[in-house]
């Protein structure tokens, strides 16, 4: 049996396909890397993947495609269910000034969540899918750094929202998903209780301004979005 056709290298290859179609794998890539050094395949990218953590999901990530072409391994185009995606900053300009503007500010408030939580995740992005929603409005999907997430397998709902609280709730429920799909932890978390935090429900009537809430004790207000802070946790 050769390596390169049944070894660690071709699970490394199986991971690359399962991540381009979207689909949520449930293997380390750190160590499928430590695995192919210890076969005796060897490269500077799977050196630096073998040596990254449990929480370096995104640039494990990042590194494999730079692993298997360093391999010697063709990366085809795959197509997934979302097709080509477009960055925010090459397409906003085809969309109304007022969408823009809802969209951009929202991008701020729920990165100073990010931020403020010390997530470690980087800067929120936006993908455009090139096409529209039954509302008429683009469909726009959520990443970080540039990697856009496409929903564990399954087309992932696009950001939505008429007016700046239903856009802010839409871009955190789904911030919220990604996280936890893509890096498998939860976020954010109650400073009081550990817990994670819940948004309101999809038919939200949007009086006020969307909060975070904590379902211990009975449940609580934790902080509206995009006032989320780290905060020792009480004993």
């Amino acid at each position: 049996m050769d390596e390169w056709t049944y070894g660690p290298v071709n699970e490394l290859v199986d991971a690359w396909s399962e991540l381009v179609a979207g689909v949520k794998i449930g293997v380390s890539l750190p160590h499928l890397a430590a695995d192919a050094l210890a076969a005796g395949v060897d490269s500077p990218a799977l050196r630096e993947l073998a040596a990254l953590g449990v929480r370096d999901d995104l640039e494990a990530r990042r590194l494999l495609p730079v692993v298997l072409v360093e391999l010697g391994r063709d990366l085809e185009p795959t197509t997934d269910a979302w097709g080509e995606l477009f960055p925010w900053e090459e397409s906003r300009a085809r969309f109304e000034p007022g969408l823009v503007a809802r969209t951009e500010q929202a991008l701020v408030i729920v990165q100073r969540d990010l931020d403020g939580t010390e997530a470690g995740l980087g800067r929120l992005t936006l993908h455009w899918s090139g096409g529209y929603g039954d509302d008429g409005e683009p469909q726009l999907l959520v990443g970080f750094d540039g990697e856009p997430y496409r929903g564990g397998g399954n087309p992932v709902e696009c950001l939505g929202g008429t007016d700046l609280p239903r856009r802010v709730l839409s871009l955190a429920a789904n911030v919220q998903e990604c996280v936890m799909e893509m890096f498998q932890f939860y976020w954010p978390t109650c400073a009081r209780h550990r817990r994670g935090l819940h948004l309101p429900d999809w038919d939200w009537d949007g009086a006020g301004w969307p909060v975070w809430r904590c379902r211990a004790e009975g449940g609580h207000v934790a902080v509206p979005v995009g006032g989320l802070r780290t905060e020792p946790s009480i004993s």
